[in-house]
């Protein structure tokens, strides 16, 4: 029997996070179209939201008519990945939804050995990432090496791409948490196991 409402909980925390991501991107797009458009207060409240999390150096920013976007280089491939990783985590894990809602449900751990990628491998995945991001961003700063646009980008997304399915996973975990009883009757009533539960 198809739980609806349960298949949804599960495509809610990917659509969330995306649609996040989207709109971050399209923010940063929108700065300089708009400068561009002569909407320079429309503009500047673009930019400034940016301004706390990113320097906006033009000189490391893409340009898009002219005018640097929102973010900078590493910042664009940060959110790049982020999006791309979003809409492509479910490739990470071969778990059903089912199951893993059955888990959550019942307190108990998922089981890893069903994992497309194993939990270490993707903690070996995003601390690789963030150190490649680190010395990236550090580096230069020694004058040892000044670095380039495709580095810079390409060390941001792939840090985006690797934390993608952990933000993915922990606000399915924080929605389950908070709604998930409501799904306890119907996971009963449609005997859905949960592989390797523990009992407790």
């Amino acid at each position: 029997m198809f739980n609806f409402k349960g298949s949804c909980m599960n495509i809610s925390a990917r659509a969330i996070l995306a649609g996040i991501w989207g709109a971050v991107i399209i923010a940063a797009l929108a700065a300089p179209l708009l400068f561009s458009g002569s909407f320079p207060t429309a503009s500047f409240f673009t930019y400034l939201p940016f301004s706390f999390t990113c320097h906006q150096l033009p000189e490391r920013s893409f340009m898009l008519l002219d005018h640097p976007l929102a973010v900078c280089h590493r910042c664009s491939g940060i959110y790049l990945g982020l999006f791309l990783g979003t809409l492509l985590s479910p490739l990470f894990n071969r778990i059903s939804p089912r199951a893993r809602r059955a888990c959550i449900i019942s307190s108990s751990d998922i089981p890893t050995d069903t994992a497309l990628i194993s939990p270490r491998a993707r903690r070996a995945c995003i601390i690789s990432a963030s150190a490649l991001l680190a010395l990236d961003a550090v580096i230069p700063l020694t004058g040892l090496w000044s670095g380039f646009t495709l580095c810079r980008f390409l060390t941001g997304f792939i840090f985006g791409a690797s934390a993608a399915p952990f933000a993915v996973i922990g606000l399915e975990e924080i929605l389950m948490t908070i709604f998930g009883r409501r799904h306890v009757r119907d996971a009963e009533h449609t005997n859905v196991p949960c592989p390797q539960l523990r009992n407790h």
